[in-house]
């Protein structure tokens, strides 16, 4: 399921087995202690001392970036301990953190707010756990695994690509604040995002009516391993996993039976990789194509139900429905415009920015074609509305 996090409709957590919490909160005291002694080890990898070195700082300034900022050796020496905004890109384009900072070298923890981010993480775990606990994994058995593809048409493992990555995301921001340096933020922010995910597969391993799925888990160590390789190797930032979300119903579609609330509906999500042409063509080429306007590939699974299920749908989804192991849906293949929203939108203060560079892991509406299979291709001006 796409970010790991389920509820149920019927459940009353504030009053329900009060006496109970002790003993979750007593379980979590221990992941909260392992968690900060796991930063503290970080700070102690990442902040040893180590030989700065200068050469070729003030080359790579580039004279925008003199210009803005002054004498080029006065910046190369301030660039010694923190990355300039030259290098602190994603493909073409300048990155952003939510203060404006530039990320540390070398790790140099802020000690408020290294409390304030790993707080706010623990209390968040803590409440989660204690949450699903009263609910999903309320009723456990024995581990077992489970591969689950057929019921989502693996709809749901790009999901977990995108959850795991935009969770990584999320935890390396955090820890760009607190000071690490750009690797150790990097790293970690990966790590505590494949973390997060793996513990609620493990969980579900043991929950009733759940369990372990493999396929799951490997797309959390992609969308984990996705993000990492995206620091390492620069050509990889040309390529952008997004989110589309829009009921189906809006579009004339229906949405997944059964299903308790939007992360679980997978009938109403789309999945993305969005492909930054402009940056990948050579310089040459460059004129014949719109700087901000990508080609992004995606997938859905559109109509899903079951046989448990198929009275609400009057027997079948569609004509076209294709069957797998009891299950129902009508795959679907596009290709679409995109927009770069980080080119599009006017620059302004860094929160704006940083905030269409976050809003950009997210699809919108464009013109796309679709292709289904047993179906003609359908042509949208606005995906996925049919107008």
């Amino acid at each position: 399921m796409f970010l790991n996090f389920k509820v149920r409709n019927n459940v009353n957590i504030i009053t329900k087995n009060v006496p109970n919490y002790n003993k979750y909160l007593k379980k979590n005291k221990i992941f909260l202690n392992s968690f900060i002694l796991l930063i503290f080890c970080t700070n102690y990898l990442f902040s040893q001392d180590t030989t700065l070195i200068s050469q070729n700082i003030t080359e790579s300034i580039s004279t925008d970036t003199i210009a803005t900022y002054g004498d080029s050796s006065k910046i190369a020496n301030d660039y010694e301990l923190v990355y300039s905004p030259d290098e602190f890109m994603y493909a073409d384009t300048r990155r952003w953190t939510i203060t404006g900072d530039l990320p540390n070298r070398t790790t140099d923890i802020k000690p408020w707010n290294f409390a304030i981010f790993t707080g706010t993480f623990s209390g968040f775990m803590v409440a989660q756990h204690i949450i699903q606990m009263e609910t999903i994994w309320k009723e456990q058995t024995k581990f077992k695994i489970m591969e689950d593809g057929p019921y989502a048409f693996y709809s749901d493992k790009a999901g977990h690509l995108f959850g795991t990555y935009l969770v990584s995301y999320s935890m390396s921001e955090g820890f760009l604040q607190s000071g690490l340096s750009w690797d150790a933020a990097t790293i970690w922010g990966a790590a505590m995002g494949l973390s997060y995910q793996t513990y609620v597969e493990v969980l579900d391993g043991y929950g009733k009516g759940w369990g372990f799925s493999p396929s799951d888990f490997y797309m959390d160590v992609a969308g984990a391993g996705l993000f990492v390789a995206q620091r390492y190797f620069p050509v990889l930032q040309n390529f952008t996993v997004k989110f589309q979300y829009f009921p189906a119903p809006w579009f004339g579609e229906k949405k997944r039976v059964p299903s308790e609330m939007f992360i679980d509906d997978y009938s109403s999500h789309t999945l993305w990789m969005s492909v930054n042409v402009y940056n990948l063509l050579p310089e040459s080429a460059k004129k014949y194509w719109i700087n901000g306007i990508d080609i992004a590939l995606g997938y859905a699974a559109r109509n899903l139900t079951d046989v448990m299920h198929q009275n609400e749908y009057q027997g079948k989804p569609s004509k076209n429905a294709v069957e797998w192991n009891g299950y129902y849906a009508n795959p679907k293949f596009i290709m679409a415009l995109d927009y770069n929203l980080v080119k599009i939108l006017p620059d302004g203060g860094y929160f704006w920015n940083w905030l269409k560079q976050t809003l950009n892991l997210f699809k919108l509406p464009s013109p796309a074609i679709e292709f289904g299979i047993n179906e003609k291709p359908k042509y949208y001006i606005l995906y996925p509305f049919k107008i």
